[in-house]
């Protein structure tokens, strides 16, 4: 049986109702910006009612202004909205109302395995992840400082 995608946009109102019904809903996204959790044409995300505030390390799916449909997690909460930040991704989002989340994922098939968001590894996966973002630019710096000793150190040998 060949396998056919359809677009988020179509599948949407089908999701939607099941959603507001109380069920969960399965789909596969597409994108590579919350790799390496999940990752395009393997896993899907189970979806449910999001409640209606979100915590920080929350994945929402939610609408952009634009139409868009985007699944990325909550890095922050302000006073204009959510911060939301890909995995794979270091540019936040920020003002992301109430109004534009959608449902809430809670749980990834890894392949065939399930892992649920309430799952501790899962919990300090995301932890890790927003602390490895909020460090970049402190170890990109390093890095450089780094590679520009090692420069000169290899300058001088020659």
């Amino acid at each position: 049986m060949e396998k056919k995608q359809i677009p988020l946009a179509e599948l949407w109102p089908l999701m939607k109702e099941q959603i507001e019904l109380g069920k969960t809903v399965v789909f596969s996204p597409k994108g590579t910006s919350m790799l390496p959790l999940i990752r395009q044409n393997v896993d899907k995300v189970v979806l449910k009612k999001a409640p209606n505030k979100l915590k920080k390390y929350d994945l929402p799916l939610y609408l952009r202004k634009n139409g868009q449909f985007v699944l990325h997690r909550v890095v922050g909460i302000e006073k204009s909205g959510y911060v939301m930040c890909g995995d794979n991704q270091f540019e936040r989002e920020h003002g992301i109302k109430n109004e534009q989340i959608l449902a809430l994922a809670c749980g990834v098939y890894r392949e065939n395995e399930y892992l649920s968001f309430d799952d501790k590894k899962y919990v300090n996966y995301c932890k890790k992840q927003v602390l490895k973002k909020r460090f970049y630019g402190v170890y990109i710096r390093i890095v450089r400082f780094a590679s520009k000793i090692k420069h000169k150190i290899t300058d001088k040998e020659k």
